[in-house]
């Protein structure tokens, strides 16, 4: 987390500026506080907010900023049929389906690098993402129970009893239909703030320097890669960290898991506090 910026250069002379109208929002009002204006100049990216907000410090140490998925773990060998049937059910409302391998953080040897098979969709909008997760998340939530709760033995069984069964084309019809349900087991990524999502597929990272361009509210905000740029300016930085209890191969759990130091440092001083 950055707080201000001491600066080390001066800024050129004569560089224009174009104001951007952001309407009467308290986040401006604090923004303008702290020297964050909107406007068309070269910046070292600090932080960012949702909506998107992008802040950026100059080579002079003023400040500026400019506005600016979902992935469902499935059975294996399943990913052409969800994929299909997803696609026909969400028509419309899903921008794209692709399978994707992603590492599974879940696994108990997660460690090593497996990868399972995913599928991702992509939306046009965040309201899009959230009408089919509202629809796909109740079949995912009883396939998790069904999964803690069976075992091979009732696995096997409830297989011989579907295969025996006699049931009309209707019926088959709406069983195909729950079948592909039942084959996702988890969703992934549907949480992920939109503008870090953003930042994501835009390959826009905070420490690196920026071209950013406005043209009004007609044109999106233009933001480029400066690679060419490697002094860093003087950001008065925060860094803290956490250690916990876990157990082996796992993540440290809330519930379980307890706190045993916690450190922070301001610009290379910095405290920390132990339990014993």
């Amino acid at each position: 987390m950055a707080a201000r910026s001491g600066g080390r250069r001066r800024a050129d002379p004569g560089r224009g500026r174009e104001a951007q109208d952001d309407g009467p929002t308290s986040s401006v009002s604090m923004d303008l506080r702290f020297g964050f204006e909107r406007l068309k100049e070269t910046g070292w990216l600090i932080n960012m907010h949702p909506a998107v907000d992008y802040y950026f410090i100059q080579d002079d140490g003023s400040r500026f900023k400019v506005r600016r998925k979902c992935v469902l773990p499935m059975e294996s060998g399943c990913e052409r049929e969800v994929s299909s049937f997803l696609s026909k059910k969400f028509q419309g409302k899903i921008a794209k389906v692709e399978t994707v391998p992603k590492e599974d953080l879940d696994l108990p040897n997660h460690l090593v690098g497996l990868k399972r098979n995913y599928i991702k969709l992509s939306f046009h909008t965040v309201e899009d993402l959230v009408k089919v997760r509202k629809e796909i998340f109740p079949a995912v939530k009883k396939n998790r129970e069904q999964d803690h709760a069976s075992d091979m033995y009732t696995a096997m069984l409830s297989s011989v009893l579907q295969r025996s069964s006699v049931i009309t084309d209707e019926e088959e019809a709406s069983k195909k239909i729950a079948d592909q349900l039942d084959n996702i087991v988890d969703m992934r990524e549907y949480d992920v703030p939109y503008h870090i999502r953003l930042s994501i597929d835009l390959k826009i990272h905070v420490a690196h320097w920026y071209n950013v361009r406005y043209r009004g509210n007609a044109f999106p905000v233009e933001i480029t890669r400066r690679d060419d740029l490697v002094e860093r300016p003087d950001p008065v930085v925060l860094a803290f960290d956490i250690e916990t209890t876990k157990l082996p191969l796992k993540f440290p759990d809330a519930e379980t898991d307890q706190i045993m130091m916690i450190s922070y440092m301001i610009d290379g001083q910095g405290d920390c506090f132990r339990r014993y």
